[in-house]
């Protein structure tokens, strides 16, 4: 059964119009990812980090200190070997 002309060009107009949805629903995902990219870097502040609530306020952060070597290790560090040996 042939199609009438009415029916190629509706069904051509649906798929024209399904094809421009998809486009626009590609221009919104890049246009958001662009302005998120454009927008300024917040300042930094230390008291809002997560590392700060182990702190305490107005007090600098602790050093570490080297490790203390085992009862098991010597207290002289080994000596290289010559590669001849």
């Amino acid at each position: 059964m042939p199609k009438t002309l009415q029916q190629n060009l509706t069904e051509r107009l649906s798929d024209s119009v399904e094809r421009l949805h998809k486009q626009v629903e590609t221009v919104e995902f890049w246009a958001s990812a662009v302005s998120g990219l454009a927008a300024p870097v917040p300042d930094y502040e230390p008291e809002a980090t997560k590392v700060a609530r182990y702190l305490k306020p107005g007090r600098p952060a602790r050093k570490r200190r080297p490790r203390r070597r085992g009862a098991n290790q010597n207290d002289k560090p080994e000596r290289a070997k010559p590669a001849s040996a």
